[in-house]
C-alpha cells in the first residue's frame, strides 16, 4: 500500500533500532551498508537494547516500524538462544534438548506474522510485518530473562518462598507486563493515517495474540528428568490393554470376605503419579507389609499409574478406585472391619491429588471426590493417609465418627521426598517403612513418624510439612480391638 507521506522517522528518536534497508538504499536515502558480521551483530545490539526500553514501557525505537525480515529472524534466533541459555543454567548438565517443545516455542511466530499482516493496512507502512513482528519479540526477551534470574534466585533457600509467584497462575503478571508493553508500542507507532487508527489496533492485538497466547504458557527447551517420566512413557500397545481389562477384574474377584466375631483389615493402595517411580515403590512396599505383618493377604487391592506395571497392576484412576472402594464395602463386614486406604501422589495447594498417566487423559482425587465415593461403597470404618504436598486439605471433607484421617503435611506447606530414585517419599519412609513395622497402633506411628519426619526437616534445613492427624469418636473402639487381634496373631 503506498503511504500518504513519507515514511522517514522524526529527527528525534530513542536509541533502539538502526536505520533498515529497502530497495537497495536505507530509508534516510544513504546507499546500504554492505551485510557483514559486524553490521549484523551491531544490528541485533540495537534491536536487543530498543527490546529492553520497550519492556521497561518507554520509547523503543522501533515505532518507525523499519524491521526487515532478517530483524525478525534475528530476534527470533536471539529468543532461541537466551531460552535455551538461561534453562541450561537452571537445569545443569544433567538435562537435555527438548526437541518436541521446539514447535510449542515458537507458537507465537505465526500469530505475530498474522497481526502483522492484519495492522499493516491500519498504520500502512510497507515493512509493518516485520517490524511490528520484531518489536513484540524483542520486548519478551528481557521480560523472560527476569523471570528466568528470579527462578535462580528462587533456589537460594532464603530466597525459596519466591518460586510460589514463578509458577501459574502468577506466571501470567509477566504475560501481563509484555502485554502492558506491547499496547504501549502499539499506541506509540508512527502511521500515516490518523492517529484514530492506532486504537484500532488494540481490539485487534487482543483477540488475534492476548487471548490465544494467555491459554499457551510455552516450555522450556533444556529440560530436566524432572521434565520426563522415570521409567518412561506409558505405550498403550495391545498387550496393555488386554491387561488392563482383566488385571482390577481379577483383584476384586479374589478379596475375601469379612470373618464374623473379629475385625479384618483391607487394604487399598493408590499410586497417582506415573512420572517418578516413588509411588509405585512405596505402594508396592506398603502393600507388602500390610499383607504380611497386619494380615491384608486376599484383602488388598493395588492401583498404580506406572510404565513398569502397566501389565502387572491396574492403573491408578477414579474409576478404578471407585471401583475398589465399592467391592471392598460390599465383601467386608461393615460393622467389625477396617479399610486402610493409603494414597500417595504429588499435591497442590488446590488440594487436588495428581492422577497422571501420560498419554492418558485422566480426572483427579480431590477431598470432595473422595468423601463421595467412600459413601457410595458404604464403608463404616476406615483409615484414610494422603501422602502429598498441601495433604491436610483433606481432613475437613472426610472428618466424620468412623474416620482416622492421616496426612503428610498440613493444607500449606509441601512433604518432601518424591525424588527420582527414591524407594519412599519422607512420610512414607517414615511412617510405613519404619514406624508401622514395631507397632499395630496407627496413631502410634504415626507420632513416631512425626518426630522422625521433623527431625529430618531439621537437619536438612526445610520449611516443617506438619503431619496431620484427626480421629472420630467411634472410630477408636475399633481400632483398640484390631490392634489387639494383630497383636494376638503376631504372638501365636
Amino acid at each position: 500500500m503506498t503511504p500518504d507521506r513519507p515514511t522517514e522517522p522524526p529527527a528525534e528518536t530513542a536509541p533502539g533500532p538502526a536505520t533498515r534497508e529497502k530497495d537497495g538504499v536505507a530509508d534516510d536515502g544513504t546507499p546500504r551498508e554492505p551485510v557483514t558480521v559486524r553490521n549484523t551483530v551491531a544490528r541485533l545490539w540495537s534491536d536487543l537494547y530498543g527490546g529492553l526500553r520497550g519492556a521497561l514501557l518507554l520509547r523503543s525505537g522501533f515505532e518507525n516500524l523499519s524491521s526487515t525480515p532478517a530483524d525478525v529472524v534475528l530476534m527470533v534466533a536471539a529468543d532461541l538462544v537466551f531460552n535455551l541459555l538461561v534453562s541450561f543454567l537452571l537445569v545443569g548438565r544433567s538435562g537435555s534438548f527438548s526437541f518436541s517443545s521446539l514447535p510449542y516455542f515458537l507458537f507465537y511466530l505465526p500469530l505475530f506474522l498474522l497481526f502483522g499482516v492484519a495492522a499493516r493496512a491500519l498504520v500502512r507502512r510497507p515493512l509493518a510485518i516485520s517490524g511490528i513482528a520484531t518489536a513484540l519479540v524483542a520486548f519478551s526477551i528481557p521480560i523472560e530473562l527476569c523471570h528466568g534470574i528470579l527462578e535462580w534466585i528462587a533456589q537460594w533457600r532464603p530466597f525459596e518462598s519466591l518460586s510460589d509467584y514463578l509458577a501459574a497462575p502468577h506466571y501470567y503478571r509477566f504475560f501481563g507486563w509484555w502485554l502492558a508493553a506491547s499496547l504501549v508500542f502499539l499506541l506509540r507507532l508512527e502511521e500515516t493515517g490518523a492517529s484514530l487508527r492506532r486504537l484500532r489496533l488494540v481490539p485487534l492485538y487482543l483477540v488475534l495474540l492476548a487471548v490465544p497466547l494467555y491459554y499457551f504458557q510455552r516450555g522450556d527447551l533444556w529440560v530436566g528428568k524432572e521434565g520426563g517420566n522415570e521409567s518412561g512413557e506409558l505405550s498403550l500397545t495391545d498387550e496393555v490393554l488386554a491387561a488392563q481389562n482383566r488385571l482390577l477384574d481379577e483383584q476384586l474377584r479374589s478379596l475375601l470376605p469379612g470373618q464374623h466375631g473379629r475385625s479384618d483389615l483391607y487394604f487399598v493402595g493408590f499410586a497417582g503419579d506415573a512420572s517418578q517411580d516413588v509411588f509405585l515403590k512405596e505402594l508396592s512396599a506398603t502393600r507388602q507389609l500390610f499383607d504380611t505383618r497386619f494380615g491384608t493377604a486376599g484383602r488388598s487391592v493395588l492401583l498404580v499409574n506406572n510404565p513398569q506395571s502397566a501389565t502387572a497392576l491396574p492403573f491408578a484412576t477414579i474409576g478404578n478406585l471407585e471401583r475398589a472402594l465399592v467391592r471392598v464395602g460390599e465383601v467386608m463386614n461393615r460393622d467389625e472391619d477396617v479399610l486402610f486406604l493409603y494414597l500417595s501422589s504429588h499435591g497442590s495447594r488446590d488440594q487436588e491429588l495428581d492422577v497422571s498417566n501420560p498419554p492418558l487423559d485422566l480426572k483427579q482425587v480431590t477431598p470432595e471426590l473422595l468423601r463421595r465415593m467412600l459413601r457410595k461403597a458404604g464403608i463404616r470404618y476406615k483409615v484414610v493417609v494422603v501422602s502429598a504436598c498441601f495433604s491436610g486439605g483433606f481432613i475437613p471433607p472426610l472428618q466424620d465418627d468412623g474416620s482416622l484421617l492421616i496426612t503428610a503435611a498440613d493444607a500449606t506447606h509441601e512433604s518432601f521426598g518424591c525424588g527420582f530414585g527414591e524407594n519412599y517419599t519422607w512420610f512414607g519412609e517414615a511412617f510405613v517403612g519404619d514406624a508401622l513395622k514395631s507397632t499395630f497402633s496407627f496413631t502410634e506411628a504415626f507420632e513416631t513418624s512425626r518426630d522422625t519426619i521433623r527431625k529430618w526437616e531439621t537437619e536438612k534445613g526445610e520449611t516443617p510439612s506438619n503431619p496431620q492427624i484427626w480421629a472420630g469418636k467411634d472410630i477408636w473402639p475399633v481400632l483398640k480391638r484390631l490392634q489387639k487381634e494383630l497383636e494376638q496373631r503376631e504372638g501365636k
